[in-house]
């Protein structure tokens, strides 16, 4: 054998056992024939065992994510014939539904808030306005108790004046009036009368 047949058949085996060690199987090439097979180890034959087992327990969460997304994205009532590529290709367009729907509900509660904010300005400025005409409507309560206060005033000075005049002209119209004092030590009572008004005129 040719140094280059040698090289070619030492490469072929390099690989052949790196891919027994990875679970995987070649073919040989047609023109290299190898008498001889080099037995495998017990470390490669651990390691394909551990590969196996991995690459089951991947398996079963893959189908277990699968059936969980079969359960959230809305397949229709065939959903048991869509393949894993229909699959993914209708949750990928469902989970860019959810991202626009999303977005316009930001954009929904965005204008919402907007709108409490300009609501609540308002309500304060209206509660300051009643605040405002209560406390106005309250003066002018005050101000119209105080006018009709001062009227009925008014009108009870009048009828003292009235009554006081009334009983000084009747006063001035009596024929005579009496005075009597008593003193603590004499006793001495006096006695006067009062000339009418025209008496006192005419004199």
């Amino acid at each position: 054998m040719s140094i280059a047949a040698l090289l070619q058949a030492a490469e072929f085996l390099d690989r052949r056992e790196r891919e027994a060690e990875h679970g995987y199987a070649s073919s040989m090439p047609v023109q290299i024939e190898i008498t001889r097979r080099k037995p495998k180890s017990k470390k490669s034959q651990g390691n394909r065992s551990t590969h196996n087992e991995l690459e089951k327990n991947r398996r079963a969460h893959l189908r277990n994510c699968l059936e969980k997304l079969k359960e959230l994205v809305p397949l229709g009532p065939e959903s048991s014939r869509h393949t894993t590529l229909g699959l993914l290709t209708k949750a990928k367009a469902f989970i860019k539904t959810l991202e626009e729907k999303d977005r316009k509900n930001k954009e929904q509660k965005e204008l919402l808030m907007e709108q409490q904010r300009r609501l609540r300005r308002r309500l304060n400025e209206l509660g300051r306005f009643n605040v405002i005409t209560t406390h106005k409507k309250r003066k002018i309560s005050e101000c119209s108790s105080g006018t009709s206060m001062c009227t009925n005033s008014s009108a009870s000075e009048t009828d003292e004046v009235d009554i006081i005049g009334y009983n000084s002209n009747q006063s001035d119209t009596d024929d005579h009036s009496s005075i009597q004092s008593l003193t603590s030590d004499g006793g001495v009572v006096i006695s006067t009368k009062r000339r009418p008004v025209d008496e006192q005129t005419t004199i």
